[in-house]
Parts: structure tokens; C-alpha cells; sequence
């Protein structure tokens, strides 16, 4: 790929403070004009904007009003500017997101990670927009997809006086009815009787997909929103389908686990395994399994994972997790959610650090292994997954872009639209005989940008770095001192994976072509370990 200079763009887009206006209102009732805490009467339903089965619709499945101090809702507003990977110098660009909190008391505001993920500024504000204030994030979990917010300063921690809080219920199940507690006008507090109308496992973990019952989502229906029965929490709003009329929400089961969690540590497992289903009859028939017995073939174990530890193998067939069968489509019963796939059972049913008992069927005959579950798979080994936040590592050395291979660097090439490199293709099949070669990181060649150093070389890139002047590469940090060690003729000898398969860097051209970078676009020119912030 032939990268053009320019992009050795530098402007880092810096944290923006916003207000925002009130929302166009709309009708709370067909037969009457509430005044707003702001003094202004609300229009009636001739007026209204409401689509789907139209307002009286929308309005007949709303129950009355609450008081003002008894919602126990915020908005979230945030300004988020993650960094760009394939540029790690600079950040990309700035991005506003938007979501309601449910308070919990003790000054916890219990919201989607959506609007904390890369967040540079976070703010609360009260439904009547009568206080605004700056907050912080105490805890996230990407995995399960969670934030909780607090206050950024001890002086504004009054803003929680006069608000409500809730406390977490049981979870909900298919057919389970339970109330939306949302706002209109984004001051009026209304409640909308909901039912549980699926159980939606396509995703990492099981969502439950809530509807109206006789009306239409009420418009200002977005993520963070609180799902109750009985006045607790049951519930909490991850999307909104408007198409479809329905919402995504996250049960509570799965909030109480996330509140439970340590503070850096996601609940989520990953055993380390890769699945295929079992609705072939003649495959079957040769892992020796009788026509009644379900399961999935283990086709890869990821090595460093929960799965390998507890001794399973390429070639077993889970048929149980936790005593509970596995049917012919791979599905398992859930005692919350029914009926669902056992990959997402095996990712819900217990949080990390616990136990899971799986049964097994190896050359036809029965076993069981417990594993200890934990995410060892995707955060040991040698193509580990990097966290959302964290200032990405780099060497820029004379024109050349060097970075660590991670799972993260790999959905970033996937997002620009090309796919993965071949050579970055056959190294994710090689992670086992990385790690006997106690390869801690693995240096990727992302591209190379045109200078005096790398004249010739200039189409390279997105390739394997093996060895520096003949030595292996081990991690990255010590590629940096490979690249530093002074050699007797001042070429430095770069081994990669791809035609002509060996460079040769001139370190004076580099060192001279690092000062002009330095000078005229980037500053830091390295980045060796990862940083919360700049």
C-alpha cells in the first residue's frame, strides 16, 4: 500500500464543552396542556409528532405522570475522541454521545458504557436542565457494555438531592411485564407498561427484547433508560429499534454482577474456544454420538486459555454445561432467558473467577472438566486484546511505522474495509508456536511513510518485523532496543514476512529523517508502553 505524506497530520482535537437546547415538545395527554417546571404548557395531541399508531396510540399505553423527584433519572452527555490506531501519534476524531443514568444511590449513576467509552468530558444534568455538572467514570465494563458515573468534583455532589433511588430487582424472563420509566418533553416522568417478548442470543451476552404493550415507544426513548417491576430496577435500555417498535435491554441478573465486579475487570468469560454445530448425521456418526445426544464439536482451543487449562482438546464434544444438556442445534436451556445458544450460555451463566462444569464426550465416551473461567485467552496471549481508551504503542524509526500486533490493531484493519493482510492472516494460525517461542508481542511493519531512509521501500508494509540485524524479536519493548543497537557498518537489517523479506535502513538517513518528522509533524515519535492519558 502507497501511503502519501500527508498523512503525517498532527492536530490532536481537543475536549469540547457543549450545552444543550431543550427538545422540540411533544403531547403528554389528548385532553390536557401540563405546564413544564419551566412555566411552558406542552401542546395538545392535534399537535403532535408521534409516529406509529399515532399519538392516542402512544398516549393510551402511558401511565400518569410521577412526581418530579420520584424518577430517579439524569441525563448523560459526553465528548468522546478515541485514539487512531493505524495513526497512534494523533486521536481521531471527536464524537458527542447522549444517554440517559438511572441513580442508585450513594452517588453511582448506572448508565450505558456507550457514552463513557474514550469520553474526554462527562456531564450530568438534572431532567429540568436546572443543574449541570461535570463527572467522572468509576467503573466500565466494555464486555458487558456498563458504565457507572459519579460526580467529578465532592462540591456538586448535591445535584443527587432531590433525585430518587433505586435499588436492583430480579431479573426478567419471556413474558415477564414491567414498566419503561422514561420522560417526555425531557421533563415529564411517564411509565410505559412493557412486555418481554424474546430473548435475542446473538450477541455476546443474552438482551431482552421488550415491547409496548397497546402503544409506541414514547419519542426521547434512548440507552441508559431503567426497565422496573415492583419500583426496582429490572432492567436496563442498550438500544432502541424504532423500526421494529422494541427495545434491547440488559437484565438485571447481568447489572448486579457488573456492580459486584472489580473495578478494571470485566465479568465477561472467554473459555478460548471455537465451536462447529453437530447437524451432520454422517459427522456425527464418527464422533460416535447416539442420534438423542446434542452438543458442539470443539474444533480450536486457543492456547493460554480457561478451556486448555481445564484439559480440554480439539476434538471433544461439549454436550452439557452445568448439568444442563446441549440440544441438536447447539441450544441449552437457560434458567433465566429459556431457550438459548450455548455459546452465549457459556459466556452468561457464570462471571469470571468462578467455576463451570462441562460435559464431554471424547472418542464416544462420557467425561467432565471444571474450568476455572477467566479471559486469559484473549488478554495472555501473543495477539492479546488491548482496552478501548488506552493510548495505543508505536515506533515511528526513520519513516517506518512499527506497532504490536493485538486484536485490537487487527478489527482496525477490518473497519478500513480491506480485510486482513496475508501475512497477518497466517500469523493469527500460528499463536501456539509463538508462544514456544515465548513471544511476549508481535512487532507489526503497519506502513511506511516517504524519506530519504526508506527510499525503495516505500510500498511496503503491513508485515511481520522477525528479526532485527539476525536477532528474533521477542516483545516490543526489546525490538526498540534492537533497533538502538549500534552496528558496525550503520545498516540496520529488518526481517519481515513479505517479498523482498529483508530491508536494510541506512541509521544516519533515519535519525536525520526523524529530527525532519519531529520538527515538521509529529513530536513523539515513540510510545513504548500503554497510557490511560497523554
Amino acid at each position: 500500500m502507497k501511503t502519501s505524506p500527508c498523512i503525517l497530520s498532527t492536530a490532536l482535537v481537543s475536549a469540547l464543552f457543549f450545552s444543550l437546547s431543550a427538545c422540540k415538545p411533544t403531547p403528554r395527554t389528548a385532553n390536557k396542556q401540563p405546564k413544564t417546571d419551566q412555566g411552558q404548557t406542552a401542546p395538545s395531541s392535534a399537535q403532535s409528532t408521534m409516529s406509529g399508531s399515532g399519538a392516542a396510540g402512544q398516549l393510551s399505553s402511558v401511565k400518569q405522570p410521577l412526581a418530579a423527584q420520584d424518577v430517579g433519572l439524569l441525563y448523560v452527555d459526553s465528548v468522546r475522541q478515541g485514539f487512531d490506531i493505524l495513526r497512534p501519534w494523533e486521536k481521531g476524531k471527536t464524537n458527542r454521545s447522549h444517554a440517559m443514568g438511572v441513580y442508585l444511590g450513594n452517588g453511582r449513576v448506572l448508565t450505558a458504557d456507550e457514552v463513557a467509552k474514550d469520553a474526554t468530558y462527562i456531564e450530568l444534568s438534572l431532567p429540568d436542565e436546572t443543574r449541570r455538572v461535570p463527572a467522572k467514570t468509576l467503573k466500565r465494563d466494555e464486555a458487558l457494555g456498563l458504565a457507572m458515573l459519579g460526580v467529578q468534583h465532592e462540591k456538586d455532589a448535591d445535584i443527587f438531592d432531590k433525585v430518587k433511588a433505586h435499588e436492583l430487582g430480579a431479573p426478567l424472563s419471556p413474558g415477564s411485564e414491567a414498566t419503561l420509566r422514561t420522560l417526555i418533553n425531557r421533563i415529564i416522568p411517564v411509565q410505559v407498561p412493557m412486555v418481554v417478548e424474546s430473548v435475542d442470543d446473538s450477541g455476546l451476552l443474552p438482551r431482552l427484547s421488550m415491547r409496548v404493550r397497546g402503544g409506541t415507544l414514547p419519542q426521547g426513548t434512548r440507552q441508559g433508560l431503567p426497565v422496573l417491576r415492583d419500583g426496582r430496577v429490572a432492567g436496563l435500555v442498550m438500544e432502541r429499534d424504532s423500526e421494529d417498535q422494541t427495545v434491547s435491554v440488559l437484565n438485571a441478573e447481568l447489572l448486579r454482577r457488573f456492580l459486584m465486579g472489580r473495578e478494571e475487570e470485566t465479568i465477561v468469560p472467554v473459555l478460548g474456544i471455537r465451536f462447529s454445530l453437530l447437524d451432520d448425521p454422517a459427522f456425527r456418526r464418527y464422533l460416535r454420538l447416539s442420534p438423542d445426544t446434542g452438543g458442539l464439536y470443539v474444533s480450536k482451543v486457543l492456547p493460554l486459555g480457561a478451556a486448555e487449562a481445564a484439559g480440554l482438546k480439539e476434538g471433544d464434544v461439549v454436550v452439557s454445561i452445568a448439568g444442563i444438556p446441549i440440544d441438536a442445534l447447539g441450544r441449552c436451556k437457560h434458567p433465566v432467558y429459556g431457550l438459548i445458544s450455548a455459546d452465549t450460555m457459556l459466556r452468561s451463566l457464570k462471571p469470571n473467577g468462578e467455576t463451570l462444569k462441562l460435559g464431554i464426550s471424547r472418542g464416544g465416551e462420557p467425561n467432565e472438566v471444571i474450568v476455572k473461567l477467566n479471559r486469559d485467552a484473549v488478554e495472555k496471549g501473543p495477539v492479546p486484546e488491548e482496552k478501548e481508551g488506552i493510548a495505543p504503542r508505536y515506533i515511528l524509526w526513520g519513516g517506518l511505522l512499527f506497532q504490536p500486533f493485538t486484536s485490537t490493531y487487527a478489527e482496525a484493519l477490518r473497519r478500513r474495509g480491506n480485510g486482513l493482510p496475508l501475512p497477518f492472516l497466517r500469523l493469527l494460525d500460528r499463536e501456539k508456536e509463538l508462544i514456544k517461542e515465548k513471544r511476549r508481542d508481535v512487532v507489526a511493519l503497519t506502513l511506511i511513510i516517504p524519506t530519504p531512509a526508506t527510499l525503495g521501500y516505500e510500498n511496503l508494509g503491513f508485515c511481520i518485523v522477525e528479526k532485527v540485524n539476525g536477532k528474533p524479536v521477542r516483545s516490543f519493548s526489546q525490538f526498540a532496543d534492537l533497533l538502538d543497537e549500534p552496528t558496525a557498518d550503520g545498516i540496520v537489517e529488518l526481517s519481515i514476512t513479505r517479498a523482498p523479506y529483508s530491508i536494510y535502513i541506512d541509521r544516519r538517513a533515519a535519525e536525520a529523517s526523524n529530527d525532519t518528522i519531529r520538527r515538521r509533524a509529529i513530536p513523539r515519535l515513540r510510545r513504548l508502553e500503554e497510557q490511560k492519558s497523554e
